[in-house]
């Protein structure tokens, strides 16, 4: 029996950032689109009235305003506030300008605790006080980075910058005969007259804006990551609520959406374009174009012959942990006073990031009862295991490790849970639209140009955590925009 047939001109296979913005403002020039997104994967969790976001990254909680303004003007997107400012300046208590957080978020180091703050000179008080045998090496350094970061601002305000800055997309011959501006030098030489714990600190800051663990971190790199817009910042932005009003977009666009189970089968044919088989209802897609965003390790068992081709980039950059999500109910008087609502907590210097040594912890805005109960906060505690030993960690012994950590960090904290739920974990982990991992890179790599491309071969494009991990959110965005950029130029 012939199957039935659905043809379209793209197919974004998964539904996360990158993909719907690459889909949406193709679906706006008047392209035909489908998006196909995972059946039964829940990007949030609603349990007895608190709502929990599991999330990759602090750049998925502390999102640029450029960027929204970028995004908003390419897909025409309304005004998007946050819930609780909004509310505030329609009743004239606060401006918008103070509503803005001089912390952005915290590091907490076993005997010590950091604001990482948004003006410089909050920062250096935070760095003299917790650094105090090293605070001139500390500031010099700092001073090293400010100096790569002014030759930043240069570049992207010249008229011929690239609009995807600080990506770079330049020809063979330009890179051979306009060479790197930015210096070479890695992160481990410059910081190798530290202590470690502000080896550590550093680290952690890198690892936490995006999703990149490597030893290849440049100086320029770092530079851009620590500094680039930390005043703007806005407070407590919902990326789940932009996501929505994208999708709400793309069907205003003409864009369509089918949920399906699983893919099965990734034919490609130069001439014929893709084939997506799917597995059940034995639906079968076909496309010109196929933008894929879901990780390469969960797709690329689907690809067939054409495997082989990818391998080189599946091996080139590997999830090293998986990010597990704990969700707590919790009495807000537990929450120790001077506590920020985004931290990073290490227990043990001299471990490594596994066992709940490392947790990257997300607070429910106090008083926001759309998040949590009144007095009450919604804790989402993410912590990192080796992909390998998901399956074979019992989730008492993995639970027990992550309590121990966070007992450490809230005092009492026993007498004044709600609840622990680990079931979403559980059930969505192993979807293939699950994203939330940390990778490594097994080589070199130039940081304006990106681990992965965007395109992977004729007519396949890819747009997922890969492309440019250590930019978090921010190089999603840039590998969607770029993405529909290359296949508007192809069909002009």
């Amino acid at each position: 029996m012939k199957r039935p047939e659905d043809g379209q001109k793209i197919i974004v296979l998964g539904s996360g950032l990158g993909g719907l913005i690459a889909g949406t403002l193709l679906a706006k020039n008047n392209h035909s689109v489908l998006l196909l997104k995972e059946n039964g994967y829940q990007p949030f969790c609603d349990i007895k009235g608190y709502r929990f976001v599991p999330f990759s990254s602090i750049s998925e909680k502390r999102f640029k305003p450029s960027l929204l303004k970028r995004i908003s003007q390419a897909l025409n997107l309304p005004p998007l506030e946050n819930s609780k400012e909004k509310e505030a300046k329609n009743q004239g208590k606060i401006s918008s300008g103070h509503l803005r957080e001089k912390d952005t978020f915290q590091v907490i180091f076993p005997r010590a605790r950091i604001d990482i703050c948004s003006q410089r000179c909050d920062s250096q008080k935070e760095w003299k006080r917790e650094f105090l045998k090293e605070a001139v090496p500390v500031e010099g350094f700092y001073n090293g980075l400010d100096q790569i970061q002014h030759l930043s601002r240069n570049l992207k305000s010249k008229k011929n910058a690239s609009p995807f800055f600080p990506i770079r997309e330049r020809s063979f011959i330009k890179n051979i005969f306009l060479p790197n501006p930015f210096p070479k030098e890695k992160m481990g030489s410059r910081l190798s007259p530290f202590s470690k714990e502000f080896k550590e600190f550093i680290k952690l800051q890198l690892v936490s804006w995006g999703n990149l663990d490597s030893d290849q971190f440049s100086t320029s790199l770092a530079a851009h990551i620590l500094f680039d817009e930390m005043n703007e910042l806005p407070p407590h932005f919902d990326l789940k609520k932009l996501e929505e009003e994208i999708l709400k977009r793309f069907l205003e666009y003409g864009g369509r959406v089918e949920e399906i189970d699983r893919v099965e089968k990734v034919e490609i044919n130069w001439r014929k374009g893709q084939t997506l088989s799917l597995d059940r209802d034995r639906m079968v897609f076909q496309s010109h174009s196929l933008i894929l965003n879901s990780p390469l390790n969960r797709i690329s068992s689907s690809l067939g012959k054409k495997r082989k081709e990818l391998l080189k980039w599946q091996e080139r950059i590997k999830p090293l942990y998986v990010m597990i999500p704990i969700f707590l109910g919790i009495r807000e008087k537990v929450i120790p006073v001077g506590m920020k609502d985004l931290l990073i907590s290490i227990l043990d210097l001299e471990r490594p990031y596994q066992d709940g040594n490392v947790l990257f912890l997300s607070l429910s805005p106090k008083g926001d009862e759309t998040q949590a109960p009144e007095e009450h906060r919604a804790l989402t505690v993410e912590s990192l295991m080796e992909i390998e030993q998901w399956e074979k960690t019992p989730r008492v012994d993995f639970q027990s490790n992550i309590l121990r950590h966070l007992y450490h960090l809230f005092p009492f904290l026993e007498s004044h849970i709600d609840f622990i739920d680990h079931q979403w974990a559980r059930d969505n982990i192993p979807k293939w639209s699950y994203s939330h991992f940390l990778y490594r890179t097994t080589s070199d790599f130039d940081w304006r140009e990106g681990v992965v491309p965007v395109k992977l071969l004729k007519n396949v494009y890819f747009v997922g955590k890969e492309n440019f991990p250590y930019l978090g959110v921010e190089g999603e965005i840039f590998a969607g925009l770029m993405v529909a950029q290359q296949i508007l130029k192809k069909y002009s």
